[in-house]
C-alpha cells in the first residue's frame, strides 16, 4: 500500500519551504515575481475528455503490433538486451500516478517544468503527461526507430489536436537515442530542468538504472522520480532513521572518551543525524498497481530531498574575513 508514515510526509513536506520552491521554480522556467498556479486533480468528466483525446493520438497503434514490430528490430539488429523488452502504459495508469502526486506529493504548477521518459516506446507516457498536466516541455528518448517513428507520427497528431478550453499544450518532443550511452549527449544538459522523471524499469539491468541514478543526481530539489519495479539504489534514497543502533553506540562511545570530563547521562547523549546523500530522494510513495504490460507492479515516487546549505555569517564576521 501507499507509504504512510507520517515522518516521511513529513520530510517531503519541508520540500514546500520558500527556498526550495524558489530553486524548483529556476528549474521550471519561472521568474520569481510570477506567480505559479498549482495545478488541481481532474474531474471525472475533465478526464474522460483526455481520455478521448489519448485514444485519437493511438488510434493506429494497437499494443500487440507494436510489441511484434520491436521484437521484430531488435531480432533484426541482434539486440538481445531484456532492457528493451517493449511494456507500455495508458492513459489511465498515467492518471493513477498524476493523482496521487497533486493529492500532496507535488505540487505541479501550471505550464512549468520538463516531463521526461527514459525509454518512451511509441510515446503513451509522454502523450498521457501532456494531457494530464499542462507541462512546459515533455521529453521522451527512445532507442528503437521502429518505436520512435510511431512516437514521432503520435507527436504530430497531439499537437495538431484541440485541447479543451483554457488548457495550455505542451511542447511533445522525442528523441531517438540510448539513454545510457548517449547520456552525455541527450540528457546531461537536460536533466537539471526536469521535474519529472518517469521511467518503467520492469527490465532495466544495472547498465539502466544506473542511468536512472545519473538523472536523479541532476534533477532540481522538489523533484520528483517515478519508476516502476525498481527503485533508487540505496545510498540515493534518504533515510531518516539509518542505522539507529551504530548512531547511537558511536555517540555514546564518543561521549565517554572524553577525559577529564564527567561522563554524560545516558539519557542527555545526542545521536548525531544520518548521513545521507546531499542529492538523495525521499521515498514519498510506494504502491502495488496493475499494468497493461502484465503481472501487478510496484510504483515507486521519490521526492528530491532539500539539499544542506551552509548559512550566510552575520555581516560583522563576513567583514573581518575580508
Amino acid at each position: 500500500g501507499a507509504l504512510a508514515d507520517a515522518a516521511f510526509f513529513a520530510s517531503a513536506n519541508v520540500l514546500r519551504r520558500p527556498q526550495s520552491r524558489q530553486r524548483l521554480m529556476a528549474a521550471e522556467g519561472a521568474e520569481a515575481e510570477e506567480p505559479l498556479v498549482e495545478a488541481a486533480p481532474l474531474t471525472d468528466a475533465e478526464l474522460e475528455a483526455r481520455q478521448a483525446l489519448y485514444d485519437q493520438v493511438f488510434a493506429d497503434c494497437p499494443g500487440k503490433e507494436v510489441k511484434e514490430k520491436s521484437r521484430a528490430e531488435r531480432k533484426d539488429n541482434e539486440l538481445d538486451s531484456r532492457s528493451l523488452t517493449y511494456a507500455e502504459v495508458d492513459l489511465a495508469l498515467m492518471h493513477q500516478i498524476f493523482a496521487a502526486v497533486k493529492a500532496g506529493l507535488g505540487p505541479l504548477h501550471v505550464g512549468r517544468g520538463v516531463f521526461l521518459d527514459l525509454g518512451s516506446g511509441v510515446g503513451k507516457a509522454c502523450v498521457s503527461a501532456a494531457l494530464l498536466h499542462s507541462f512546459q516541455r515533455v521529453v521522451g528518448i527512445e532507442m528503437l526507430q521502429c518505436l520512435h517513428d510511431l512516437a514521432g507520427a503520435s507527436a504530430a497528431k497531439f499537437q495538431e489536436m484541440e485541447l479543451p478550453p483554457g488548457v495550455s499544450k505542451p511542447e511533445v518532443h522525442f528523441v531517438k537515442g540510448d539513454f545510457v550511452a548517449e547520456f552525455d549527449a541527450h540528457l546531461q544538459e537536460l536533466a537539471p530542468q526536469v521535474t519529472m522523471c518517469f521511467a518503467v524499469a520492469t527490465h532495466y539491468g544495472e547498465p539502466e538504472l544506473q542511468a536512472m541514478a545519473s538523472v536523479a543526481r541532476l534533477m532540481p530539489e522538489g523533484g520528483l522520480l517515478i519508476s516502476f519495479s525498481h527503485g533508487l539504489p540505496d545510498d540515493l534514497v534518504v533515510d531518516l532513521e539509518k542505522k539507529p543502533k551504530q548512531r547511537r553506540a558511536a555517540a555514546v562511545k564518543k561521549a565517554l572518551a572524553k577525559r577529564g570530563v564527567a561522563p554524560t547521562a545516558i539519557d542527555e547523549i545526542v545521536v548525531e543525524p544520518p548521513v545521507n546523500d546531499p542529492q538523495g530522494f525521499l521515498p514519498v510513495f510506494r504502491e502495488t498497481l496493475q499494468v497493461p504490460w502484465g503481472a501487478p507492479a510496484t510504483v515507486f515516487i521519490y521526492k528530491k530531498a532539500p539539499q544542506p546549505h551552509a548559512e550566510e555569517p552575520p555581516a560583522e564576521e563576513a567583514n573581518e574575513t575580508e
